[in-house]
This record gives C-alpha cells, sequence and structure tokens, in this order.
C-alpha cells in the first residue's frame, strides 16, 4: 500500500526518535569539525553566493517535474539537517533532470540530486548517506576554503561579505572571477581528495546519527563504482573507490559504529522514487 507525503512525515519522525540516542553522542562529534562562520553577515553571504551558483546549475539542468520524488528527497534532508547543529544553515534539496549520476552542493545549503543518481539508489539509508556527504561539503566549507573566500576580512578580497556586497568594478569583477571558479570545482575539477574525504566522514556521521543504516554510502559507493561521475575531465585528485571504502570503514571503526543497525526503508524508497 503507498503511504501519503503527510504520513511519511510521521514515519521519519519515527525514523529520528530510533536513532535520537545514537544522535545526541554523535552530534557532538559533528559540531567539533564543523568548521564554523564568523557572523550572521558571513553566513547571509555565503547563502547568496550559494544562490547564485544554484542558478548556474539549474541553468544546465532543470528540476526533475516529480512533486513527490522532491518532497520526499527534502523530507529525507531536512530530518538529516536536525542533527547538523544549530549554524544558520538553511538547506534545501532538488531533483536534477539528467541521467548523469551526479550531486552537487553550494554554499549556503543547496543541495542536488540528479534523477540518475536517485534511480542508482537501492533504499533510503544510501540516500541519506549520499545527502549527508554533500551536506557535509557545506558545513565545512569546503568550497569557500578552496576559493580562499574567508570570513571576517582574512582574504584577499576581503572576506565574502565584502566581495558580495562590493560595489566597486574590481570587486564585482573578484566576485565573476570566483563564481568562475566555484563553477569549474562543481563541474570539472571536483574537490580535492581531502576534503572529499572529509565529506564522506560527516556525512556518515549525519546519517547514522539520524537512526540510518552505516553501511548506506559504502554499499552506494560500490553499486556505482565512485560517487559522482569519476573522473571528470582534468580530475586528478578524487579518491579512487578503494581509498575511500577504506576510509569509511576507519569511520565506522573508531566511531564504534561497526556493530550499528539502522533504518534502510527500501519499500517506502521504492515508493517514492518511482517516475509515476
Amino acid at each position: 500500500m503507498k503511504r501519503s507525503l503527510s504520513a511519511l512525515g510521521v514515519i521519519l519522525v519515527v525514523v529520528l526518535i530510533a536513532g535520537i540516542c545514537r544522535g545526541e553522542r554523535m552530534r557532538q562529534r559533528i559540531s567539533s569539525i564543523r568548521t564554523q562562520a564568523s557572523t550572521s553577515a558571513d553566513m547571509e553571504a555565503e547563502h547568496r553566493f550559494g544562490r547564485n551558483l544554484a542558478a548556474r546549475i539549474l541553468g544546465n539542468w532543470a528540476l526533475w517535474d516529480n512533486p513527490k520524488a522532491n518532497h520526499y528527497l527534502n523530507l529525507v534532508g531536512q530530518a538529516l539537517a536536525l542533527y547538523a547543529g544549530n549554524n544558520g544553515t538553511r538547506f534545501s534539496f532538488g531533483l536534477l533532470d539528467s541521467e548523469e549520476v551526479n550531486a552537487f552542493a553550494t554554499p549556503g545549503g543547496y543541495i542536488f540530486l540528479t534523477r540518475g543518481a536517485f534511480q542508482m539508489m537501492r533504499d533510503e539509508a544510501q540516500l541519506a548517506a549520499v545527502l549527508g556527504h554533500e551536506m557535509a561539503h557545506v558545513l565545512q566549507r569546503h568550497m569557500v576554503r578552496e576559493l580562499n573566500l574567508r570570513p571576517g576580512g582574512t582574504s584577499a578580497v576581503g572576506g565574502l561579505a565584502e566581495l558580495i556586497g562590493g560595489a566597486t568594478h574590481s570587486m564585482r569583477a573578484s566576485l565573476e572571477r570566483s563564481m568562475e571558479q566555484a563553477a569549474d570545482i562543481l563541474f570539472k575539477k571536483g574537490y580535492r581528495l581531502e576534503d572529499e574525504l572529509e565529506a564522506d566522514r560527516v556525512g556518515l556521521l549525519l546519517s547514522v546519527s539520524a537512526g540510518y543504516a552505516p553501511s548506506g554510502l559504502a554499499d552506494y559507493l560500490q553499486s556505482i563504482g565512485l560517487f559522482e561521475v569519476a573522473p571528470r575531465s582534468g580530475q586528478k585528485d578524487h579518491p579512487v573507490l578503494e581509498e575511500r571504502l577504506a576510509a569509511i570503514r576507519h569511520t565506522l571503526t573508531i566511531n564504534g559504529m561497526t556493530g550499528l543497525s539502522g533504518a534502510r526503508n527500501k519499500e517506502r524508497f521504492h515508493d517514492m522514487a518511482s517516475i509515476h
């Protein structure tokens, strides 16, 4: 029997309650490694920068016209966000109408998953793990750090907030260059190896905190060979499958998660991931 989306929201609360004990333990670990922004102005600047970058993503791919699947994606994503800590990030999630197997995250919390990646998944635990990975890129501010857009005026361009609000020609030119560099990271070069491994680690903590099976990320990586399109053109630093799986096993071991069970919700996932 198919469940309504309102009923699904109630069921997701049950998943969260089931994971609350482990979640309280994991939340402190996530908070201890998360990179913080300095001020509300910094957070707002990241959101504006990410919104502009998200517009570039949507310029390449349209959103998938499947309200049920998109709403489901947001329910799962917002459930994970409860375990990300109150750092001011406003996460939003969308499915792109593309058969390519890929996912994208922009500063400020815009998370996109392609239809191809979504339909390659086998259960909700895999979905939660991949969303957690992308959310970790945002929480750890990988894009901002890679572009040297540090908050607090410590970068060459005076900080992201100053760059976004700059009215001079040179500031606008710097902003455009940063946008081009960010798009190059998303569409071509990819993140650095250490950033990808950190996103695996933090994303795994997020999904397990929410009560999902710890094997979700490794299962998905093994099913597709590599997470995201790999290797992208010119992409030298993306970790190979074996290295990522070894790092995931290490994360599970040192955090005492090896023997944990968790929700997989396979039947519900297949209902919500259906095309119609």
